[in-house]
């Protein structure tokens, strides 16, 4: 009963930090937008190539979030399994073509210093690699089901750090820390975190169910 519930309430934070993302990025990206963050970054801020990374990458991330909202869902996986298949390849090609290629480049100009860097360099790669995995399990020739959903589930919570780190980052800010120390701080923490709650739900699900006799 609490485990629904939980799970409930988290499904519910993160509908509302997608909508959040979408709202936030619309109001800052669109033409005529408030530009803050392509401002924040000076003159690369301004070139071509920069602003191109930027539009896909927020684009393709807002795609990858809502594409996730489908994929867990036992009963659509029952009833449209197609729907799951056809989502499901959305979600990879988009990681694969546009999300891991931009990251890697926003990467190298992003806030917080080496750390804040490198930590986007280590979600990029770390997001590729699990969506690769899980691409691969879903294939004919690989196909082993249960890898699948391991390897999507790792690279969900990956995805689902952008989420996080703004609910983390909001919490830091409201506690008063420095700004990049809060930056950094709250990027590893949402990497970090979202991937230990990924491998909690896979040990969970890799524990076999036990049943109890009842005597009669």
């Amino acid at each position: 009963m609490w485990l629904r519930i939980l799970r409930a309430i988290a499904w519910l934070a993160y509908v509302a930090g997608c909508l959040l993302i979408l709202e936030n990025s619309l109001r800052d990206h669109l033409p005529g937008g408030a530009g803050l963050f392509a401002a924040e970054n000076g003159a690369l801020g301004e070139t071509l190539l920069w602003r191109t990374s930027l539009y896909l990458h927020v684009g393709g991330g807002m795609l990858c979030l809502l594409c996730t909202l489908t994929q867990f869902s036992k009963r659509l996986l029952s009833r449209q399994p197609w729907i799951h298949r056809y989502v499901g390849r959305v979600y990879g090609l988009v990681v694969i073509g546009l999300l891991a290629p931009t990251g890697f480049h926003l990467s190298f100009s992003a806030k917080g210093g080496f750390l804040g860097k490198f930590g986007f360099l280590t979600l990029t790669a770390a997001t590729l690699i699990t969506t690769l995995h899980g691409w691969k399990h879903a294939l004919p020739r690989h196909r082993d089901l249960v890898a699948h959903r391991e390897w999507m589930t790792r690279s969900f919570a990956l995805v689902a750090s952008a989420v996080t780190f703004r609910i983390f980052h909001t919490f830091g800010y409201l506690a008063g820390l420095p700004t990049e120390t809060n930056y950094v701080i709250c990027l590893w923490l949402s990497i970090l975190g979202n991937a230990a709650v990924a491998e909690a739900v896979i040990r969970h699900r890799r524990q076999p169910v036990t049943t109890i006799a009842i005597p009669t």
